[in-house]
C-alpha cells in the first residue's frame, strides 16, 4: 500500500539570492549543498550521504538553474564533477573549472560511462563519506542522454545481439551501485523510465526528488506518493523536495553563471567573477 503525503500551505520568499543577508548563514549551516529556503527561512539541504537527486521541473521550470546551483556547491565542497551536458547548451559556465570533466558529445559520454563502471570492479567500496573523495555526475536531460546512447550504439554496432545499449546499461549500474563508491548523480528531467533500470521505482533510485508544478503526469511518475499536487506558481524557483515520505516547499537558491563560478572556486562573495 502506498503512503500518501499531503503538502501544507506555507509562506515563502519570492527569491533567494547569494547577495541576500539571510542566504549566507543558510549556505553555511551544513556541509552539504543548499537547495533553498523553506517557510521561516529554514534551510533545505541535500542529504549528506551520496544518495542521488533528481530535478524534474518540466520544461522551463528551473531544472538547469538548480543543477547549476548544486554543481557549484559540490565543487566548493571539494567534490570532482563529471558534467554530462548533451549538446553543450546548458552549462558553459563550468567548462574550464578545476575539478570538472565536461562531456557534451554522445560518443565520449558512452566511453566515459563504461570506463567508470570498469573502475568500480577495481574499487573497494570503502569510500569515507567525504566530499573531497566524492565524484558527482551531473546529467542534464537524463532521457536525452539515454536516447542518444541507444542511437549511437545502434548506428555503430548494427549487428549486435545485445538487448540494451552498453552505455545505458553502464548508466544503470552507476545509478544502482555508485553511492557505495562515492559516486553521486544529480540528474534532470527524465522523459520516461530510468535508463538501464527497467521498472524500478524512481524513489528507490533517487530518494531525493525536486519538482516544480510540471503537471499531474510528471508528479505521478516522479512522486506518486504525493496525493495533493501543489498549485501552479508564477514565481520562478518555487519548488518542492520529496524525500522520506515528506514534501517540503522551498524557494530555490539562484546563482548566476558568474556567481556559480565564484562559489565553485571557493569565493563566497558575489561579484563579476571571471
Amino acid at each position: 500500500m502506498t503512503t500518501q503525503t499531503s503538502i501544507p500551505i506555507q509562506a515563502l520568499r519570492k527569491s533567494v539570492r547569494l547577495s541576500d543577508p539571510h542566504t549566507l548563514p543558510a549556505l553555511n549551516a551544513a556541509r552539504t549543498p543548499l537547495l533553498g529556503l523553506a517557510d521561516g527561512d529554514r534551510p533545505v539541504h541535500l542529504p549528506a550521504t551520496a544518495e542521488h537527486a533528481l530535478v524534474a521541473t518540466g520544461a522551463g521550470g528551473g531544472t538547469t538553474t538548480l543543477l547549476r546551483t548544486l554543481t557549484a556547491q559540490a565543487l566548493a565542497l571539494g567534490a570532482s564533477v563529471d558534467l554530462i551536458d548533451p549538446g553543450g547548451a546548458g552549462h558553459h559556465w563550468a567548462r574550464d573549472l578545476p575539478g570538472v570533466r565536461y562531456l557534451s558529445r554522445i560518443p565520449e559520454i558512452h566511453d566515459h560511462l563504461l570506463i567508470n563502471v570498469a573502475a568500480l570492479q577495481d574499487g573497494t567500496g570503502d569510500w569515507d563519506g567525504s566530499w573531497s573523495g566524492r565524484r558527482v555526475m551531473v546529467i542534464e536531460h537524463l532521457g536525452t542522454v539515454a536516447y542518444g546512447l541507444r542511437e549511437y550504439w545502434s548506428q555503430t554496432r548494427p549487428d549486435t545481439q545485445m538487448e540494451e545499449a552498453p552505455g545505458v546499461e553502464a548508466l544503470g549500474v552507476l545509478l544502482a551501485a555508485g553511492p557505495a563508491f562515492g559516486i553521486q548523480v544529480f540528474a534532470g528531467n527524465p522523459r520516461v523510465g530510468l535508463p538501464g533500470l527497467g521498472a524500478v521505482p524512481v524513489k528507490d533510485v533517487f530518494p531525493t526528488r525536486i519538482l516544480a508544478y510540471g503537471g499531474a503526469a510528471l508528479w505521478q511518475r516522479i512522486a506518486p506518493e504525493v496525493w495533493s499536487i501543489p498549485p501552479y506558481s508564477l514565481i520562478p524557483g518555487r519548488m518542492h523536495v520529496v524525500a522520506d515520505q515528506k514534501t517540503t516547499a522551498f524557494q530555490a537558491l539562484y546563482l548566476s553563471d558568474s556567481e556559480a563560478r565564484a562559489l565553485a572556486r571557493g569565493v563566497i562573495e558575489t561579484g563579476e567573477a571571471a
